[in-house]
């Protein structure tokens, strides 16, 4: 539903050159009560976004369901690190530097830092650094009108895409990503400059989203195993998983 969003939808497209992969079959559960009724239902598994360069780098990875506003909002940032890139001296020691100065920042403050979208339109222009793009946390609130927390709902309308903006689950989720799992991913990257999807996505959803894509059961083995009477049927590993999906956004080659 996030991505049938008029605003997500428009940006996306307007920026970026979108791929969805699923990185893993999506697993169908059916529960018998018993009683001829029956329960089928698909399992939910969790969703990355990379920002990748024509070539297949990851400029950065947003963990995880995001709030609207804030998605855009990130998106908007990943695509100005991309923009800067070509403009530096050295853009994979560029890139490198992005990510160790943003793990710092959430490592010493709980917030990372934000993209100055109008550094290549100063003086400075022909030195575009880390330096020069990145500014302190809350610097973007100046730059615009305040913008309203909305009321949020415990259970909103989800037949409406609007009504995802102020349900409660989903603003936590974006402060969990934002606080606890960007650091990681950030650390991450810096560990493997360079990486392309295939070298970091199961490092990524095993230990940043929990969620291992290897795991047989989908995260159900100790539900399905822990009071199972017959142990000799039991599997000698039963690890924990969720069906996992990433979306792979490239900046339009025409706007760098």
């Amino acid at each position: 539903m996030l991505f049938s969003d008029e605003q997500v939808a428009n940006d996306i497209n307007q920026k970026f050159e979108p791929v969805w992969v699923s990185v893993r079959e999506v697993p169908i559960v059916t529960i018998d009560f018993g009683n001829g009724r029956k329960l089928t239902r698909t399992l939910h598994g969790n969703v990355a976004t990379y920002v990748l360069c024509s070539d297949g780098t990851i400029v950065d990875i947003l963990p995880g369901l995001y709030e609207r506003d804030e998605y855009v909002r990130q998106l908007d940032s990943l695509y100005w690190v991309h923009h800067y890139m070509p403009r530096t001296v050295n853009p994979k020691a560029f890139l490198a530097d992005y990510h160790r100065v943003q793990y710092q920042s959430l490592k010493a403050s709980g917030k990372a830092m934000e993209v100055n979208p109008f550094a290549d339109l100063s003086k400075v222009s022909i030195e575009i650094s880390v330096k020069t793009i990145l500014q302190p946390p809350g610097w973007r609130a100046g730059l615009g009108p305040a913008v309203q927390t909305p009321v949020l709902v415990e259970q909103p309308d989800f037949s409406k895409p609007g009504e995802l903006a102020r349900w409660k689950k989903l603003h936590e989720d974006t402060e969990v990503n934002e606080t606890q799992r960007r650091g990681p991913v950030h650390a991450m990257l810096l560990a493997h400059p360079g990486a392309k999807p295939d070298d970091v996505t199961k490092q990524l959803y095993r230990e940043v989203l929990h969620a291992d894509i290897d795991d047989p059961y989908l995260g159900l083995g100790e539900t399905l195993f822990k009071d199972y009477p017959f142990t000799e049927d039991i599997p000698q590993s039963s690890p924990r998983t969720q069906t996992s999906k990433l979306v792979s956004l490239s900046p339009k080659a025409a706007r760098n």
